[in-house]
């Protein structure tokens, strides 16, 4: 019986062929299909769920790179969140759409450090460079994307 690999070896290996501006790209493309999703009219019974953990994942991904960041945190710009459990249906697409947002910034920001010193960031529990660090996140937020858009009645019946 043969193990799977462990999901920082696949990246590793991915990363050996990949180029940060191509994941870059293919991240602002994923992301414009997740906007698509929370523009939808049609959510299910269990979307507002899916979408407070999917959004307290993303917040988690953003701490990850700030932490690797050290005092180049500082030059992000501060984005006050509230909790997720009061929110309502409209408010937790609206707050998906602005944390997305405002990861790639983060994104932006730990990509453009990595360019005059050593960054290490979080991922699937070892500190990681860039390189390997976005091949995962991209990986993680299409599974997150594939969440939210299950989420969503597809077929528009409401059940009335």
């Amino acid at each position: 019986m043969t193990a799977e690999p462990h999901p920082l070896d696949l990246l590793r290996a991915e990363a050996r062929t990949a180029t940060l501006p191509d994941v870059r790209r293919e991240l602002d493309d994923l992301s414009a299909g997740f906007y698509e999703v929370l523009d939808s009219v049609h959510w299910g019974a269990g979307a507002e769920d899916t979408l407070r953990a999917s959004i307290g994942m993303e917040r988690k991904m953003g701490m990850e790179m700030r932490l690797g960041l050290g005092d180049d945190w500082d030059r992000l710009p501060l984005r006050k969140t509230a909790p997720l459990a009061g929110m309502a249906l409209p408010e937790l697409l609206a707050e998906a759409r602005a944390g997305r947002e405002h990861l790639l910034l983060v994104l932006d920001e730990l990509l453009r450090a990595a360019q005059t010193r050593e960054i290490r960031a979080w991922c699937y529990g070892e500190e990681v460079p860039p390189e390997i660090y976005i091949l995962g996140l991209r990986r993680r937020l299409s599974a997150l994307d594939e969440r939210v858009a299950g989420a969503r009645n597809i077929t528009g019946d409401t059940g009335e």
